[in-house]
């Protein structure tokens, strides 16, 4: 067929050499290629280096890309989940230093296949997963890419559409050296914390004035004259005998999604991150987030909470005698490794099908183009005059006729059909 030697990828490299394009133009152009559904970030950097790759947010969603002491993690939206609403994101993280050895040069390339999620080391798979809602469509989002970069910058950063891997593996083909990995679902809208802390118990110890004191007593303590002390939170000064006069502290403003009021404290103060189990990514104060379908947790300043929770399970992609329940916190059945996800069809009529480790793999046949899980049939016929001669299709005294997935070449009148695609005039004797 014509089509698998004629194929273009649609790719669209914005390649940057260590100046990034932060033009609100670019910044734009960058969020639509990571709506496509076939797009991947890719990235060249010091393995020590610490910083965020991409960053987008709108008033529903959050996009993040970085990485930080060895480690990749990825916040990425999902459209719903099998617990409650839609408004989540899934968090996901990625341990290069569990690979081995690794570096010191870090050549990352992250693709998004619709539903799939892998992670490259140049031609080293380092992980590979499959997330159903993802949903990468962040509309009117602020994006930021390279920011908050501590030790050498990137040498070398893209963000395209398409399947770079194929093209660049096609020699040697692509090795699996899978990390060790964690995903968590973070809850977007949630109640205050449950956090309380106790507090003490005691016998107040009450103040008498002496005998001839001449100042002011209020909350229990005692004021001399033009004498200022801060009482529950007032500053309080002591005018003349018993007249006080109080004024509530004022508080700076604090820059967090979730501030509290630490025991003993007066201003709203931003809580500590907490580390859940042995996570090397922190999950920030207030944040809620469930390891499992069942396990919710709360971070609240350095202590995370955790309480089994309900779930409403969706039935997953692959066959029912397929599923599983052994994983940890997880009520709702999962696929197996390797399970016969092609025998629930999640290709398209024209897509061949094969089971992976982490899901289907969808490919279209020879003659359509697309993603596997939709196909349409390549009109060989439209390809120019110079490219059938070169693939010795449909030549002179002939006509092509496309079909779906082929094409057949028509001879014209006072032409015979020689072979399969070529016509030679008829000799009259």
């Amino acid at each position: 067929m014509w089509a698998h030697h004629l194929v273009i990828p649609l790719i669209f490299l914005h390649g940057i050499q260590c100046e990034v394009d932060r033009s609100p133009s670019m910044l734009a152009h960058y969020m639509s290629l990571l709506s496509i559904g076939e797009s991947w970030i890719a990235a060249t950097f010091d393995i020590n280096s610490n910083g965020t790759f991409f960053y987008g947010k709108n008033a529903d969603h959050v996009l993040e890309v970085g990485f930080r002491n060895k480690t990749l993690y990825m916040m990425l939206p999902i459209s719903k989940s099998p617990i409650k609403n839609k408004n989540w994101e899934k968090r996901y993280v990625i341990d290069f230093d569990s690979v081995g050895k690794i570096g010191p040069s870090l050549e990352l390339i992250i693709t998004f296949q619709h539903n799939h999620i892998h992670v490259y080391d140049g031609c080293d798979e380092i992980f590979a997963g499959f997330e159903p809602h993802l949903f990468l469509s962040l509309v009117q989002a602020k994006v930021q890419v390279v920011e908050n970069w501590m030790g050498p910058p990137p040498k070398h950063f893209q963000i395209g559409s398409g399947w770079p891997i194929g093209q660049k593996c096609k020699q040697d083909g692509v090795k699996k050296k899978y990390a060790e990995s964690y995903s968590e679902e973070i809850e977007k809208h949630f109640q205050p914390s449950t956090f309380k802390d106790l507090d003490e118990i005691f016998f107040e110890q009450v103040v008498i004035a002496p005998n001839g004191f001449n100042g002011c007593k209020i909350n229990n303590a005692l004021l001399s004259i033009n004498e200022t002390k801060t009482l529950d939170c007032n500053i309080c000064t002591c005018l003349a005998r018993d007249d006080v006069v109080c004024r509530a502290i004022e508080c700076p403003a604090v820059a967090c999604a979730h501030p509290m009021m630490k025991k003993g404290g007066c201003c709203p103060t931003c809580g500590e991150q907490c580390f859940y189990e042995n996570h090397k990514i922190a999950n920030s104060h207030g944040e809620v987030f469930w390891p499992g379908d069942c396990y919710r947790c709360q971070c609240w300043d350095t202590k995370v909470q955790c309480s089994s929770e309900y779930a409403t399970c969706e039935p997953p992609s692959c066959p029912e005698e397929d599923w599983v329940y052994n994983e940890k916190f997880n009520c709702c059945p999962k696929c197996r490794d390797f399970a016969r996800f092609c025998d629930t069809h999640p290709c398209h009529k024209y897509a061949t099908c094969t089971d992976s480790k982490r899901g289907p793999k969808c490919s279209c046949n020879t003659g359509f183009q697309g993603n596997g899980t939709y196909c349409e049939d390549i009109d060989e016929c439209a390809f120019s005059q110079d490219a059938r001669e070169q693939l010795g299709g449909c030549l002179a005294g002939s006509v092509c006729r496309n079909v779906p997935g082929s094409y057949k070449c028509d001879c014209l009148p006072g032409y015979q059909m020689i072979g399969e695609h070529t016509c030679l005039p008829l000799i009259r004797v």
